[in-house]
């Protein structure tokens, strides 16, 4: 029998052991008074979990060896909604950097091209890459693709690998409405994508503030990182730039969220402007 919690929302000692566990896990940041946000997310919880207080909540959490239900919390207190072709200004300067990152890459006889995109969800943004690297024609034949999506949410990465979407997914294509009839199938009004663009896309569970969700990935040449440092304190920003930092190719890029900046908070990136969209390199004299 379940004992039911009496009190209607957590108490300011439950809210801070739950906020300070998700920051220094995360860096996720709970600003202002978010105890009944907090509330509101993760009561259902409780109730799955057969507790009775969020004190109890926050024991379990410390003592689940797996680290499931942390990367659960941290899923919930997180806005997961993503769409297809999101950012235009963004992707088109994703396109636009393809072709120098082709010439780079065979001028040292490297045949790897390596994106990553971080809180990935649902997948919807790595198939965008995808896609965008699959129009351009730059990387065939013998080339080596690979697109890897990295989430705390074991349900979004479980539809990101199933790539079967509805409507919701498609509301703002920004023109790139022939690419649905060009790469996806209908089934049961649901919408797969075709295989050829998902056999080399992987998506793996991990904590991007942990350097090891970036192990036996190899140099990166694209991260995309996008409406994630909204959430996360300073300090935590500035340890996700040496995550970073060190995935990345020392040419490689990173892309943000139009309404987020490093400027400011680390040296270990420099911004380049083009067209009012911001990209970052490595600044390699940090």
């Amino acid at each position: 029998m379940i004992i039911q919690d009496k009190r209607d929302v957590m108490s300011e000692e439950e809210f801070t052991l739950l906020r300070d566990l998700v920051q220094n896990e995360f860096g996720i940041w709970l600003k202002g008074d978010k105890r009944l946000t907090l509330h509101t997310k993760v009561s259902h919880r409780l109730s799955i979990l057969g507790l009775a207080t969020y004190r109890q909540y926050y024991q379990y959490l410390l003592s689940d060896a797996s680290r499931g239900e942390l990367y659960t919390l941290a899923s919930h207190i997180t806005n997961n909604e993503t769409y297809f072709f999101r950012g235009k200004g963004q992707l088109d300067m994703f396109s636009g950097l393809l072709p120098d990152i082709k010439r780079r890459k065979q001028e040292t006889n490297d045949n790897k091209l390596t994106i990553v995109s971080l809180a990935s969800s649902s997948g919807e943004e790595a198939y965008t890459l995808n896609i965008l690297v699959h129009e351009s024609g730059l990387f065939v034949w013998d080339w080596d693709v690979k697109i890897i999506g990295i989430d705390v949410d074991r349900n979004a990465i479980r539809k990101a690998k199933a790539a079967c979407y509805t409507n919701n997914s498609f509301r703002s294509m920004d023109g790139n409405e022939v690419y649905i009839d060009k790469y996806f199938t209908v089934e049961n009004r649901r919408y797969v994508l075709r295989q050829s663009l998902t056999k080399n896309v992987e998506f793996r569970l991990g904590n991007i503030l942990e350097r090891t969700a970036f192990d036996n990935i190899g140099p990166i040449d694209i991260i995309f990182c996008r409406n994630v440092l909204i959430y996360m304190s300073d300090g935590a920003i500035t340890r996700l730039a040496g995550n970073f930092y060190d995935a990345l190719s020392d040419s490689g890029y990173l892309f943000i969220g139009s309404s987020e900046s490093l400027i400011q908070k680390t040296n270990l990136f420099v911004p380049e402007y083009k067209n009012g969209t911001i990209v970052y390199k490595k600044n390699l004299n940090a």
